[in-house]
């Protein structure tokens, strides 16, 4: 009776310990994928020739797993835009279109210690009237990893990122 007893008690043990392995082995996969997404912009300025003068806006996975954009977001004033035209012609507050490079980031996935240039703009008329209201604008992505955990980040959090239930897109989300 004592030797069944310590069998049961020996196997409900080995049961717990291989459940608490299981749990510990679930968060270091969960961890050897995680990816983090920053948004922010870059600025080159040349004194010696103004040509070579660019801003971008970028995307770069930091993390060590793929990163998928499911949303993206691009704000004025806290007003949502849906394309790159309307964001700059609001920011400047221009009428006229602005000649612009620009990459798809929402529905992508962004591979770890890759950047993305979402936006590239040239047009030395319109960027010191956009450098000037910058702080106006606004970026934000709701991403997953692979096992479906989601975040959300903005550029003005500067790569924090808030956890989320899940990411979808709306009629606000950034079309290009």
């Amino acid at each position: 009776m004592l030797v069944g007893i310590s069998a049961v008690v020996i196997g409900l043990c080995a049961l717990g310990v291989s459940l608490y392995e299981t749990s510990l082995m679930r968060s270091e996969q969960r961890a050897a994928v995680m990816p983090i997404l920053e948004l922010g912009r870059s600025y080159n300025y040349s004194v010696t020739d103004p040509s070579r003068n660019r801003l971008s806006f970028i995307a770069q996975n930091v993390g060590i797993g793929p990163a998928r954009v499911i949303d993206f977001r691009v704000t004025v004033d806290g007003e949502a835009y849906t394309t790159w035209d309307a964001a700059i012609r609001t920011l400047a507050d221009i009428d006229s279109r602005v000649a612009y490079a620009m990459s798809t980031i929402n529905g992508r996935t962004i591979p770890p210690d890759k950047t993305i240039e979402m936006f590239k703009l040239s047009d030395l008329e319109y960027l010191d009237a956009i450098l000037d209201d910058f702080e106006r604008v606004d970026f934000e992505a709701c991403y997953c990893s692979v096992f479906d955990e989601c975040w959300t980040t903005k550029m003005t959090t500067f790569g924090a990122s808030e956890p989320v239930e899940s990411c979808a897109r709306t009629d606000e989300s950034f079309t290009e």
